[in-house]
Order: structure tokens, then sequence, then C-alpha cells
């Protein structure tokens, strides 16, 4: 997909790291869930990968499309699934283990959830590759280095096993990548939330975390496109975008600058998950709530007084658990034979009619995190 997404969502990709925190261990936890009790077999071999969102990615061999795995079965049969995240322990990835052991409560199938206790690339193949060689049917991962799973991933296709990634847009190795959302519709998304709440008129500034980080300035791009074919009455500062370097004190710093520079500054549409809530301390402080708006990908807990006080109106983010739910939905109707296209529904809400984009799925899962629900994700 032209797209990236989280990542590098986060970004999308991007997100769920920032709330990982670094580390190196090789300790690993897991937690099976069941509504059969099975035991998974022991007779296949194999592992798991993960890839950064991304667009750089040579298209598919023709011998290797999307949804190619040989371990469709017939109907009625019920899969063992590993759901491997990037990192066990952590508010963001707890989050995804309640809704993954919600859904194989629910649907009576067997998940292990199982995961590296620390950010750690090497621990999480080794416990994609063991899980693998258990003889897993599906295998449903988030890389912490997309690359290093390449590998380990084709052999797990070989073997017959269904591969399916979130985080990682241009791997090659899966069946398929489920995205919440592509670039062009977070971007939107962005502006129109913040064009709402600044009357759809008046100056506004881009910001992002890095003036290298990919993702984050195609979502700004987009959002531009927005303002620019929705919004006439809004206007783009002469500076356009700054870079906050990842730094909420630095995003704090830099709206004040801005907001000295240009006096009728409305509005900071940020990418990064540090832009809003600098800027926000910054409008607090200056006592220009309600005057000087600002939105970007946020963690909910992080924007929390923010939003309750007026200072933010909304924040963006996408519902990991729900993400996490469609993979295994993809999953299983994959194992069952069932023929995945353009608009297929996936049962969960955001995925009612996905666009597909090689092996991408794309949904339409971009959410506003508001006074409303922001306690609703426990990080």
């Amino acid at each position: 997909m032209k797209k990236k997404v989280l990542a590098s969502l986060m970004a999308i990709a991007m997100v769920a790291t920032l709330l990982a925190g670094c580390g190196s261990g090789g300790d690993e936890k897991s937690s099976e869930t069941s509504g059969t009790n099975q035991e998974a077999p022991e007779d296949k071999a194999g592992d798991d990968a993960e890839a950064p969102a991304g667009d750089d990615a040579e298209a598919p061999a023709e011998d290797d499309k999307a949804g190619d795995s040989d371990a469709a079965a017939p109907s009625g049969e019920t899969p063992t699934i590993a759901f491997v995240p990037k990192v066990m322990g952590q508010a963001w990835w707890d989050y995804v283990q309640k809704n993954v052991e919600e859904w194989a409560s629910t649907n009576g199938i067997e998940v292990i959830y199982k995961g590296p206790t620390e950010v750690d690339a090497a621990a999480q193949v080794q416990i994609m590759t063991d899980l693998v060689n258990q003889g897993v049917d599906i295998l449903c991962f988030s890389p912490n280095d997309p690359a290093a799973c390449e590998a380990i991933c084709k052999e797990a296709r070989d073997k017959g096993i269904i591969v399916i990634s979130t985080e990682a847009s241009g791997m090659e190795n899966i069946d398929y990548d489920v995205e919440a959302f592509d670039e062009t519709g977070l971007g939107g998304f962005l502006m129109d939330q913040l064009a709402a709440q600044m009357g759809e008129e008046g100056q506004y500034i881009t910001m992002v975390g890095s003036m290298t980080m990919e993702s984050q300035n195609n979502w700004a791009d987009a959002a531009v496109e927005r303002q620019k074919s929705t919004y006439p009455n809004m206007e783009l500062v002469p500076d356009e975008r700054v870079s906050d370097d990842s730094d909420a004190e630095k995003a704090y710093q830099l709206t004040k600058e801005m907001i000295q520079k240009y006096p009728d500054l409305k509005g900071i549409l940020g990418t990064g998950s540090f832009d809003a809530p600098g800027a926000a301390r910054a409008i607090q402080e200056l006592g220009l709530t309600g005057k000087v708006f600002a939105i970007s990908v946020a963690m909910p807990l992080e924007v929390k007084d923010y939003l309750q006080d007026g200072t933010l109106g909304s924040v963006a983010l996408w519902d990991p658990g729900i993400s996490a739910k469609v993979m295994l939905n993809l999953g299983v109707k994959m194992f069952n034979g069932e023929e995945i296209a353009a608009g297929a529904d996936l049962g969960e809400e955001g995925y009612n009619a996905v666009d597909i984009q090689g092996k991408v799925i794309v949904g339409q899962g971009q959410i506003a995190v508001t006074t409303e629900n922001v306690d609703d994700f426990g990080f």
C-alpha cells in the first residue's frame, strides 16, 4: 500500500511502541484462553515474522499472493491460534489481551497469547518459532522488528500456517496485514476534528515528531489537503510545519513560540503522540482555552485532564482490541476456506466493508477520544 500506517500507527506502530517502552530482555509470558481447552498439536515447525508499516516492500511474486497459505481447512474444524504481542505486561497490550480472551471465550476457540516481557525482537521471534513448532494453525502478531521476522513467517506459511500481522504493512511473508486506517484517512480525520473545534475558520499550523518520520508527515500532508479541499476559510501559516522531536516539553515551547509569532493562530494539528499534550499545556497556561485548539494522536490517559477541563476537544486513536478481534476473525475465515475480497465484513465496527490493497486490509477504525470514552481503554 502506498500509505503507511500507526504507526508507524503508528506510528500506528509508533503509538504502540511508545507505550511498550524500551528493553532487551529475553523473558516471555504466556496466557492460554480457550473455549475448548484443547492442547496444540506438536507436529509442525516454523516461526512468524514482523515488519514495519511501509510501502517500500516489493510486490509479492505471482506464486506468493495474499491468502496463499495452504492452511484452509474444511468448515467445522476448530483451529488453534497464537497471538504474539510486542510485549506483555504493558497497558496497551494488556488491553489487547483482554479483548483476545473475550473473543476466545465467545467463539469457543483456543488462543495462545504469548509475548516477550520486554520489547525485544529476538525474544519475540523465538516465541513465534516455538509456537509454530507446536503446530498452531493461525499466527497473529504485531512485530517489534518486521525485517527480523520475514524468514520465520515464510517458514510458517510454507508449513501451511496462516500468518496475519498488524502494524506491518510492508511485510512480504504474510497472508494479510490488518490496519485500522490508511494515511489519507487518518490525516483527513484529524483535520475534520480540528476544523469542527475551530469553527472551520482561522489560522493553523502542523506539528510532527520529526521531519523524517514518514508516516507522521504523510498524515500531516493529508490533513492539509483535506483543509484545502473542504475548509477554505482555514489558513496554513507560513511556517507550515514544526517538529517537537517527539518531546512534549518541546511541543509546549513551540506552541508558545508560534502563538507569539502568529497572534491569530487558532489551531495546532499534530500527528505525534506528544504534540497535543504539549500544546494543551501551553494553551492552558496562556489562558487560551476555547480560543486556540490542538489535536493529535495521543494516549487517552495522558490527555484525560485536558479533555475534562476543555483544553482539548478530542484526540485521535484506534482501538487495538478491535483490531485484534478483526485479525482473529480474518484468520478463522481463511481457515474455513472463505474468500477474502474487497468489501468483506470482518465482524467489527469500522471493518464491515474493508479495503484491500495487495496484502494490506484497511478499515475505517480511527476514533475520536473524548470525555465520553477516555476511560474505556485503560492506557
